[in-house]
């Protein structure tokens, strides 16, 4: 098969055949048909995240079609792919904490992702899509959608009315708009790019700002303080945005990351007015089918900026690291 792999760190990935995979026990080959591109595998192919080993093929967001059935699929079913495979032995998974496995093997990661023809997963991973949803839509909600919602509705349980800051509004934020405006929220906006602030008014955000506006613009919307800060750049300094704009009491649910970047908090407003901090990632398999059952029911819809062959994989990719993407990029395969 055709794949795109990362051989070295900092270079480009080689487009090269190799082998196909072959499935284990209570595993399936996908022929896969989308496979989206986001930050994280900026940071993969940089070399900046631990615990990556080379050669890899990279690519977390998968859709596609089951290649022989079983396991309750038939040849064709069409699917996205959840991205964690967990042990279900460790202390995180007997709490029913999956996505915190303790020796969490995950697609794209520490095993071979979607940037290649063919991929083994879990039978269980796999999460049946609706006719009305497209295999690039799929495959962008098992991260870009995913990650939003479940610090959204699970970690941060928003409710109408609440007033929810977003801080960055690239592929994790623009989609935490909308998933905010479907539950009822009012929705503010950080991000010092004009053209991601002009989208997310487009979502239903009421007010759109650049980092510098914030001070004013923040205090004439929501007099008290926000009730939520989602925190999706992964700069100290937006962490910091955030967490000065929550009210007594307020959350912060931080889902942006750079390596060995450190947040600070205010230590008097985080006892005094009991500021409440949480971090968050993807989610379990089921926040997974929540994820895109609201996709199916219209509540998000997700966004993607440009779609490409896998021969354009390391021009998306620069695309990314340019910082000149609104939502997600993504790789299409033939079908």
């Amino acid at each position: 098969m055709r794949a795109a792999v990362l051989h070295a760190f900092a270079e480009p990935l080689e487009l090269r055949d190799v082998p196909d995979p072959a499935p284990g026990p209570g595993e399936l080959l996908v022929r896969v048909r989308a496979t989206g591109l986001c930050g994280t595998d900026v940071k993969i192919t940089a070399g900046s995240l631990p615990g990556i080993e080379l050669p890899l093929i990279c690519g977390h967001e998968v859709a596609g079609e089951v290649v022989e059935g079983g396991h309750g699929f038939a040849a064709g079913d069409r699917v996205a792919i959840y991205t964690i495979d967990h042990c279900g032995a460790c202390p995180p998974c007997r709490r029913g904490d999956t996505d915190s496995c303790r020796t969490a093997v995950r697609i794209g990661f520490e095993r071979d992702g979607g940037l290649a023809q063919l991929l083994r997963a879990r039978a269980a991973n796999l999460l049946p899509l609706a006719d009305g949803i497209s295999f690039e839509e799929a495959a962008v909600t098992m991260d870009a959608v995913l990650c939003p919602w479940r610090a959204l509705t699970q970690r941060a349980k928003v409710q109408p009315g609440d007033t929810v800051l977003i801080v960055g509004a690239g592929g994790l934020g623009l989609h935490a708009v909308q998933i905010a405006r479907a539950a009822g929220c009012r929705v503010a906006v950080i991000d010092p790019l004009a053209a991601h602030r002009e989208t997310a008014l487009d979502l239903g955000a009421e007010i759109a700002l650049s980092p510098d506006e914030v001070a004013d613009g923040l205090d004439g919307w929501s007099e008290d303080g926000v009730d939520v800060a989602f925190e999706a750049s992964g700069h100290p300094a937006g962490f910091r945005q955030g967490a000065d704009a929550l009210r007594p009491g307020g959350l912060i649910v931080s889902a942006g990351y750079r390596p060995g970047a450190d947040y600070a908090l205010d230590s008097i407003r985080l006892a005094i007015e009991q500021l409440r901090v949480e971090g968050t990632r993807g989610g379990t398999v089921e926040h997974a089918r929540g994820a895109l059952a609201a996709v199916e029911r219209g509540d998000v819809k997700p966004l993607i900026d440009e779609v490409g062959t896998l021969d354009d994989a390391n021009a998306l990719l620069d695309r990314l690291r340019a910082g000149d993407v609104t939502g997600r990029v993504v790789v299409r395969m033939p079908g």
